[in-house]
């Protein structure tokens, strides 16, 4: 093989690599995977808790998740903490008695030092008779 299809082969080697770490970085962040109560669920009794579990584990000192009614209003949640692991967060919720959509708005600090900001709802419908 002579030098200029070796420098050629390592050149391309090279940018193989390095566009597989780009790929890797760019997917670093912390992604929701999984939620409770689901995105867009349609209950018929308020839930207990919240859990965001996400594709990563998070840092939790620096991860929030606020609840707005469907009047607009924040209603207060319970401390945010881990819940069923290091990539789930979660917090305990009052009472909910209003029907209507609700919305979840989490910020959280992926182990890569990005804050992910995102929010979903779901809706409290009347319960059965």
């Amino acid at each position: 093989m002579n030098t200029a299809k070796s420098w050629q082969f390592a050149a391309a080697g090279a940018l193989g690599v390095a566009a597989m770490m780009m790929t890797e970085l760019a997917s670093a962040h912390a992604g929701l995977v999984k939620s409770v109560p689901g995105s867009r669920a349609s209950l018929s009794r308020a839930p207990a808790q919240l859990e965001l579990c996400f594709n990563e584990e998070i840092e939790l000192k620096f991860s929030t998740v606020q609840l707005l009614a469907p009047d607009g209003a924040a209603v207060p949640v319970g401390a945010s903490g881990f819940g069923s692991s290091k990539r789930c967060l979660a917090a305990s919720l009052p009472a909910l008695h209003q029907v209507g959509v609700y919305t979840v708005k989490y910020k959280v600090l992926s182990q890569d030092g990005h804050v992910v900001e995102y929010g979903y709802t779901f809706t409290l419908r009347p319960a059965a008779e």
